[in-house]
């Protein structure tokens, strides 16, 4: 136990690395700021607006009737104009509820705008109302509604935004890890974001991992993407957990305290996505219950590109491997618990099995 001088010195460090300032505004004002480019609600590393028809009802219906709203965080920056802008950080489903609303939102489905509301829970005339068909009276309680506004500065430390946006995103509809590592990177370096995006979200890698619409959402995909590139150039040996170790990859790399070949590292993933697809469906990385299983997905990525000018040339070789290798006991043992020791393990195993 450190003593209690060196903590409160931490205290005072981390406390200080970290710039906010905060708001009162009303949702007409966020409006503006939003319908002139000054707030930016779909920032590439958010989620998309996913909250169904009963949530949103049950919003409106909340700001009618007074209700106390919860703060929304942006992240203030500039851009190559010198211009102030907020990009929102947590609140997404909130305010687009409100643009919806009024047929502003941006950048989405038709069904998603112009909200059409059905029964509150509180309010049970609220059904098949639009903002066309509201009062001006009712329409102009939403717009002065008031919301505080948390505003976070992107010259605060790096490892105090992570644990910010992790905190922040335990409500209703958390971020996944991929989301909030999007989120806080994209201020420092937005290259490796743009590498896992155009890989993760291409039609041959959707094609071979089959991700589901929720994991699509979540950025699943992104972070396999990232998984591959963590595993092969920062080691199998993690010091806590696997997502703590892409984090502290992804920071690296973002910060050039490692180097990243960007074009060499895209085209060399492209190039194992493709030949997988060439050769192979989606069963590929799923087990016998037909389940996407991660640990398959690490050791096939990383074998392949360990012997790929050998395997390129002999995908039969490389299918009778990969069933050897499921049935092995090494892979089994190693599976049951995901953790630093099983993981490179399993690898070191898969190596040995697939070794030319």
């Amino acid at each position: 136990m450190i003593n209690i001088k060196e903590l409160e010195k931490q205290i005072s460090e981390k406390k200080n690395s970290l710039r906010t300032d905060r708001l009162d505004m009303s949702f007409g004002e966020l409006m503006n700021l939003y319908e002139d480019g000054s707030l930016f609600i779909t920032p590439e590393y958010q989620r998309a607006f996913r909250w169904k028809i009963e949530q949103q009802t049950k919003f409106i219906e909340s700001i009618l009737l007074g209700i106390p709203i919860p703060p929304i965080f942006v992240a203030e920056d500039s851009t190559k104009e010198q211009q102030i802008r907020w990009e929102l950080v947590d609140g997404l489903q909130r305010l687009s509820t409100i643009f919806s609303f009024f047929g502003i939102l941006k950048d989405v489905k038709e069904e998603k705008n112009n909200l059409k509301l059905i029964e509150g829970s509180i309010i049970k005339g609220l059904k098949d109302y639009t903002s066309d068909t509201f009062s001006a009276l009712s329409k102009f309680t939403i717009k002065r509604a008031v919301c505080r506004v948390e505003i976070i500065r992107w010259d605060s430390a790096v490892d105090m935004r992570y644990e910010l946006f992790n905190r922040l995103n335990t409500g209703g509809e958390p971020l996944s890890d991929q989301e909030i590592r999007n989120c806080v990177f994209r201020g420092i370096d937005n290259k490796l974001n743009q590498i896992l995006r155009d890989v993760g979200n291409s039609p041959d890698f959707k094609k071979i991992i089959e991700p589901t619409e929720k994991q699509v959402e979540t950025m699943f995909c992104e972070e396999l993407v990232l998984r591959f590139f963590a595993l092969k150039n920062f080691g199998l040996v993690l010091k806590t957990n696997i997502q703590e170790h892409l984090t502290e990859y992804m920071e690296k790399v973002s910060k050039s305290e490692i180097v990243f070949e960007f074009d060499k590292e895209k085209n060399k993933i492209i190039e194992l996505i493709t030949f997988l697809n060439t050769n192979f469906d989606y069963k590929i990385f799923r087990a016998s219950n037909g389940i996407f299983t991660p640990a398959l997905f690490d050791v096939i990525m990383i074998v392949l590109e360990t012997y790929f000018d050998f395997y390129s040339k002999n995908p039969e070789k490389f299918k009778i491997k990969i069933e050897e290798f499921k049935k092995s006991d090494s892979f089994k043992e190693a599976s049951k618990i995901y953790s630093s020791g099983r993981l490179k393990n399993r690898i070191d195993a898969a190596l040995e099995i697939f070794k030319i």
